[in-house]
């Protein structure tokens, strides 16, 4: 017996010195509850479904204050427009913004169902034969997309009017979040450059759930390559990134992580939830108040019968018949099925799992560094280069990103800050004591081979050709191109080097920076790995927002519980 008390007294004095291994930590699951709004013409309905989810978040909010119940409600520019004209017929604008500045809800756009599917503004590539071309063509419709007025049921623009995300933002405020804009993947940088103009602080959606349409082979794997190289730390998710500065919030990351529709019921979140792998912090779509609650089996099917489909394709009768639409009594047990949902995660999901939590589209922005607009020491800089050039060494590709005094810096980043020191030293004779990470784009076109493969160069060469480029990367001047993007190829000593080349050369500098070490070019390409898991549909020449790639991790309070 002696024995027995002894090994359970070692086995405790073990367990409080950690000499044993402890199980994996468990990191916090934060839920993102959202509402579509697009439908237009079926007005009524969509007045019902606002003030159907209303009111079930603010009881929620104000009994669970510590769980952060908010909803992002995203309205396309036409459903805004419309909701603005019945506001003095049935108060829903003023009822909306009542909601928003009590803080239930937040607003955003989505430009899923802007009229119309058919003729919408579309990039033209007729003649265009260079990646410029071809993002002036995607820059050029964007602009139109989120600016124009057009017809709210033939979609034949309005001189004078406007629409899209212009339109929301004049009823509803500046958005929080936004998507929609575009079904390309793979980067958006000319909708960002176009969206800047007038709004530059909303997140944006990251990658789609899968749309069978597309027919993407490998997309879920190639979702789940993406997530891992974006949530190298635990306070990191594979849900979450930087791209071209702004804020991206995923809908999937891997076979496990979808959105969770509210009509679905708790089973169906209670499934996804108990297949999340824990290691990393975890973001979950939950998307409330859908139209197919309303709906009957044949118009929830498929999008070819959806009620915005129906309305474009049949103008003279637009609207959905009254035998499309499910019983009263049907659609009051869906969305009882959404408050159960949120119910369980208050009473039952959060005090089980410390640190769970709803999280609002501004707690996102919040909880998270900026990417953006501050400074770092040279001296740590340069502490992070060993393992950079370690990791790169022969590799053929660049690295994914490099972490800095606790701060990820994506490709398009590191060129920024090293160009700026690195002309400092040419200029000054010495290394200035900070740089500061301002925003940049990836390049125009990603060319692609690997440029030269032999060929010399100076640590004075390098800087002088720093020197040089330095001012083009903080011209903020909007211009369709933007002038702040990373050049494709730099030209030092009569080699033309892909800008990854140049990177890797400027980092070789940036290590040892004494004006007369030589450095050898090599072969280089431009892509990453990340790169190359994203999935896309674009080309490859048109992917330079791959250079702006990085983890975005959040700061959150200690939650890790062992189960021990």
């Amino acid at each position: 017996m002696k024995r027995v008390i002894s090994l359970w007294v070692l086995l405790f004095v073990l367990l409080l010195e950690g000499m044993l291994p402890a199980q994996a930590a468990r990191q916090p699951v934060f839920i993102y509850l959202y509402s579509r709004i697009g439908d237009h013409v079926n007005i009524e309905l969509t007045e019902d479904r606002i003030r159907r989810i209303l009111p079930m978040l603010e009881r929620y909010r104000k009994a669970h204050p510590d769980a952060h119940v908010s909803a992002t409600i995203l309205f396309s520019g036409a459903v805004s427009q419309a909701l603005a004209e019945r506001n003095a017929q049935t108060g829903i604008k003023d009822l909306v913004l009542d909601y928003a500045r009590r803080g239930v809800i937040e607003l955003g756009y989505d430009g899923t169902d802007e009229p119309t599917y058919q003729r919408r503004p579309v990039p033209v590539f007729a003649g265009a034969k260079s990646p410029a071309d071809r993002w002036l063509a995607r820059g050029e419709a964007a602009e139109k997309f989120l600016t124009e007025g057009r017809d709210p049921l033939t979609g034949v623009p309005q001189p004078g009017a406007t629409g899209g995300l212009k339109k929301m933002q004049e009823v509803f405020g500046e958005a929080v979040c936004i998507t929609g804009v575009t079904e390309d993947l793979g980067g958006d940088s000319e909708v960002v450059q176009h969206l800047g103009r007038y709004n530059n602080k909303a997140i944006m959606f990251g990658i789609p759930d899968p749309n069978p349409t597309r027919n993407i082979p490998g997309y879920r794997g190639s979702a789940a390559e993406f997530g891992k190289e974006m949530s190298p730390i635990p306070d990191s998710s594979p849900e979450l990134y930087w791209q071209d500065n702004v804020l991206r919030s995923s809908e999937t990351s891997d076979s496990a992580i979808r959105v969770v529709y509210g009509y679905e019921g708790l089973d169906a979140l209670k499934a996804v939830l108990s297949k999340v792998e824990r290691s990393k912090v975890r973001i979950v779509h939950v998307e409330l108040a859908n139209e197919r609650i309303y709906l009957q089996a044949p118009y929830t099917v498929s999008a070819l019968s959806s009620p915005m489909k129906l309305a474009y394709d049949h103008p003279d009768q637009a609207k959905l018949p009254a035998d499309a639409l499910r019983s009263v009594d049907d659609m009051d047990a869906a969305y009882a099925k959404e408050d159960a949902i949120i119910k369980w995660l208050v009473d039952d999901f959060a005090p089980a799992n410390p640190g769970a939590r709803f999280l609002s589209s501004t707690d996102l922005q919040r909880m998270t560094p900026p990417g953006t607009g501050y400074s770092l020491s040279v001296d740590g800089l340069r502490a992070a280069l060993p393992d950079l050039l370690k990791i790169w060494d022969d590799n053929t590709i660049p690295p994914n990103y490099l972490l800095a005094e606790g701060r990820y810096l994506s490709l398009a980043d590191m060129f920024q800050v090293m160009t700026d020191v690195l002309a400092q030293l040419n200029r000054a004779g010495k290394l200035p004591q900070s740089v500061r990470v301002a925003k940049v784009f990836g390049p125009v076109e990603m060319p692609d081979d690997h440029g030269p493969t032999t060929g010399e160069t100076t640590v004075a060469s390098v800087a002088r050709v720093c020197a040089g480029l330095t001012d083009r990367l903080h011209d903020y001047t909007w211009s369709p191109i933007p002038k702040n993007a990373i050049p494709s190829r730099v030209t030092i000593d009569g080699l033309n080097l892909t800008a990854a080349q140049f990177l890797r050369l400027m980092t070789e500098a940036l290590a040892t920076p004494s004006p007369e070490t030589r450095l050898k070019v090599r072969m280089t390409y431009m892509f990453t790995t990340s790169a190359y898991a994203h999935p896309k549909t674009r080309l490859e020449s048109d992917q330079g927002s791959t250079w702006t790639f990085k983890p975005a991790p959040l700061n959150i309070a200690p939650t890790a519980q062992s189960s021990n």
